[in-house]
């Protein structure tokens, strides 16, 4: 999160020294005060507070209760930093109004999960407050899961699943995570030209990362776009680790630390796929225009209709990988007995470009007519801006013609 001011009250030089290094070098400001009484005139200057080392009468913990005193400044979050690992001292803090509470020794990746865990936390709580709009109608800000799948390989889905939350990524960086459930080998690092150096086959052996949303997330690696990703295992042995009772703890965990969540489902339906779907608000099929695709697809959603798995948030995405009109739209919705959501153009150099440079489209050519579908599919499949009318809005409010709907 770059450009994020922090103030590091603190009176040990090595402390000090290690912390600013720590934060300085993924972009952060750092400003120092070794004395609490001036510290607390700077507050408000900034947008997060650690507190570490304070010398004099007053403890750490007072120091934190002190500015949780003070009314102005409750939208600043509080990070101490505990001298020992003893709860009674973490519990002092917790109590004092401490936001999180970390103890020493630490290790510094630890360090930029939490601060950039409170960062994104209170700037949801900002976010996700309620927003009104023009006509009167009351909106919120809300997380989506979406999964992206096809029961039949080489359809596009990894394209897909790679585009749509780096659109979102464009708009508003660090908010959106792409997880890699296509198993055992799947292209989401590929498509993204990303060299993780964890897997999802070293958070299923962390029950800590589990849980922990701050720690869950140094799992995952940043591209420069601002999009995250929590890449899949490298092999079979690995991906038969992970478990669907730990697709489920990933997923929870995520939402507390991610707006919106992308996950890759690949092609290969399982439990572990299942549970994807069960935590999705919108399930993505895609699919090409020809025989073998849509008989899959139509299997694929005749199951999932017995199971009550994904009635009612499927959306269908046809890619046209053909350069020869095999099926038309109108056959592929008949068949379906829906309306395609998506209808991605052909391109006979744009997709595969793309995968072989790791430049995804909606960055690589922006302005392509695939690039502008794939961006009005992100948009469709999170909101616009991520704003939802909660329940019962729109029958407070008379639904005129330009009455506001956002899914």
């Amino acid at each position: 999160m770059p450009a994020s001011t922090i103030l590091l009250i603190d009176a040990e030089p090595a402390s000090t020294e290690t912390i600013s290094t720590t934060l300085t070098k993924v972009g952060y400001t750092v400003t120092v005060s070794t004395d609490p009484t001036e510290a607390l005139a700077k507050v408000g200057d900034h947008q997060l507070v650690i507190l570490d080392v304070v010398k004099g009468d007053q403890s750490a913990a007072d120091v934190c209760r002190e500015i949780r005193a003070i009314p102005s400044l409750v939208a600043i979050p509080v990070l101490c930093v505990s001298q020992t690992d003893e709860v009674e001292e973490r519990i002092r803090f917790l109590e004092a109004g401490a936001d999180d509470v970390m103890a020493k020794p630490f290790d510094g990746r630890e360090l930029e999960a939490r601060v950039e865990a409170l960062m994104l936390r209170f700037q949801r709580s900002k976010d996700r407050s309620a927003v009104v709009s023009t006509d009167g109608v009351v909106v919120v800000r809300t997380r989506r899961v979406v999964a992206v799948h096809s029961p039949k390989g080489g359809v596009g889905t990894s394209t897909v699943a790679t585009n749509i939350p780096l659109a979102a990524a464009q708009r508003k960086p660090d908010r959106d995570v792409n997880v890699h459930l296509d198993l055992p080998f799947g292209q989401v690092a590929t498509h993204l030209n990303v060299q993780p150096r964890q897997t999802l086959t070293d958070v299923v052996r962390d029950e800590a990362g589990l849980r922990e949303p701050e720690l869950l997330r140094t799992y995952a690696t940043r591209h420069d776009s601002g999009l995250h990703v929590l890449a899949g295992p490298t092999g079979p042995e690995a991906a038969q680790l992970i478990t669907a009772d730990h697709v489920d703890r990933i997923l929870t965990t995520l939402l507390d630390t991610y707006d919106q969540i992308v996950i890759d489902t690949g092609s290969w339906l399982d439990e572990r796929t299942l549970r994807a779907f069960d935590h999705a608000e919108s399930v993505i099929l895609v699919l090409n225009p020809e025989i073998a695709a849509l008989k899959a697809i139509t299997a694929l959603v005749e199951y999932l209709g017995e199971a009550g798995t994904v009635a009612g948030k499927t959306t269908f995405v046809l890619n046209n990988t053909f350069g020869r009109e095999i099926l038309k739209l109108r056959d592929v919705e008949q068949a379906l007995g829906t309306t395609v959501g998506a209808d991605l153009p052909y391109d006979p150099f744009l997709y595969l470009k793309a995968v072989n440079e790791g430049v995804p489209i909606v960055l690589g050519a922006p302005k392509s007519p695939a690039a502008d579908r794939l961006v009005k599919l992100s948009k469709s499949a999170f909101g616009a801006d991520g704003l939802v009318v909660p329940p019962g809005a729109e029958e407070r409010k008379s639904g005129g013609r330009f009455s506001l709907r956002r899914r």
